[in-house]
């Protein structure tokens, strides 16, 4: 049976003219949860769905950002061109595809793409992003957490602690014997700050590697950003030197979500902006709805909102980027590089998504956090929007 995919603009459509036969299949590109890039023979864009412009971060890519993506990824290019050679399709399981500052672990699928007389007209690109399913399958519990050897992180977390705490209360014990003013006593602390620096990190080790529990309720997105901010002591009042701009969308809805979780990932967010910036310098928050959907189980389509975190530091390098959400990366001089990490598994349970880029306004960094609303407002005619807090509050 020959699946090579066929394109017509044509195909009619009982009952519908022609207008709506082309819109009803966009919106069924669109209501793909898959990103479809459909290209001619010269690689020139075809058509692309909302999901491919989220994947490959740009909405309605020329020519010349498509040649970008293939330079950047020569296993796509290689799979476009035999594709295009010989007509057939075919398939990687898991490919790593890097679309500028991102990379994000894709499942592909090629297929010619045929015009009405069985001519090649160019081929279809569908790629499926699997960071969703990764983090669903941790989230439960999927696989061996405790890897070959056996060992939970619970219990190396446990067998560490055990001597740390010996360690602390001798130095301590020392340190309380030692005159001021002793050279002893300098060492004694730096035994103490490095212990101090262990303990924290197994903490944030166990908060990585556990099961998390999400307690899941309907909140106000912007209530949630306002604790982080009040908890990070950034407003009000603001810092000296920092300004703090909010540009909220106050009819966002609700999302279902665990505050404390969500407040703990902003405060990072927020924490890593101030840490990034030497005053005079600003923090800009963004919220808005996010032109990226999927269809739920029920078929619908599931909206989500967006929040932007940005500061006006000096940015990092792309390599430095592509490294932010690896354990134990970090660029501050006492991070454990499990901040990011946590945050981003935070948000991939509540079926989201954490991103970084360089911020083209302020010069910094900007992180990009998507997270699903409740339900879609067409689904809700009597759905009445969440009012953003009051900044002075």
């Amino acid at each position: 049976m020959d699946r090579s995919a066929r394109f017509s603009a044509s195909v009619p459509v009982p009952g519908r003219p022609a207008k709506a036969t082309l819109a009803l299949w966009r919106n069924i590109l669109d209501s793909l949860g898959a990103a479809v890039i459909v290209l001619s023979p010269r690689l020139e864009p075809i058509a692309i769905n909302s999901a491919a412009e989220s994947l490959i971060g740009g909405a309605h890519p020329n020519a010349a950002q498509i040649h970008e993506l293939m330079a950047a990824n020569p296993w796509l290019a290689e799979m476009v061109s035999e594709c295009l050679a010989t007509r057939a399709e075919m398939s990687v399981a898991e490919a790593r595809l890097i679309a500028g500052p991102q990379q994000t672990a894709v499942a592909a699928h090629l297929s010619p793409l045929l015009d009405d007389c069985a001519g090649l007209a160019g081929t279809v690109i569908m790629l499926l992003d699997l960071s969703y399913r990764y983090a669903a399958a941790q989230s439960a519990g999927v696989g061996n957490p405790e890897g070959a050897l056996g060992l939970s992180p619970a219990g190396l977390a446990h067998e560490v602690k055990n001597p740390l705490t010996g360690i602390k209360g001798a130095a301590e014990l020392l340190l309380g014997m030692l005159p001021e003013g002793n050279r002893g006593r300098q060492y004694c602390e730096l035994i103490l700050d490095g212990a101090n620096r262990i303990a924290n990190l197994v903490e944030e080790v166990l908060s990585v590697s556990g099961p998390q529990k999400l307690r899941l309720e309907p909140i106000n997105i912007h209530e949630v950003l306002h604790q982080a901010l009040r908890t990070a002591g950034v407003f009000p009042p603001e810092p000296n030197g920092i300004v703090i701009e909010q540009s909220f969308d106050p009819s966002l809805p609700e999302i279902a979500g665990d505050r404390a979780a969500l407040e703990r990932v902003f405060l990072n967010l927020v924490r890593n902006a101030v840490e990034a910036i030497t005053p005079p310098g600003r923090i800009r928050l963004v919220t808005r709805m996010e032109s990226e959907f999927h269809l739920n189980a029920n078929g619908r389509k599931q909206h989500f909102l967006r929040v932007e975190v940005s500061d006006s530091g000096k940015g990092m390098s792309d390599d430095e980027i592509a490294q932010l959400f690896t354990p134990f990366f970090t660029t501050k001089p006492h991070g454990t590089g499990l901040g990011l990490v946590l945050s981003q598994q935070v948000i991939g349970f509540h079926g989201g998504k954490l991103r970084a880029g360089r911020s083209n306004e302020l010069g910094g960094m900007t992180f990009k956090v998507t997270l699903p609303l409740i339900r879609s407002e067409a689904a809700r005619p009597d759905h009445q929007p969440s009012r953003a807090p009051d900044s002075s509050s």
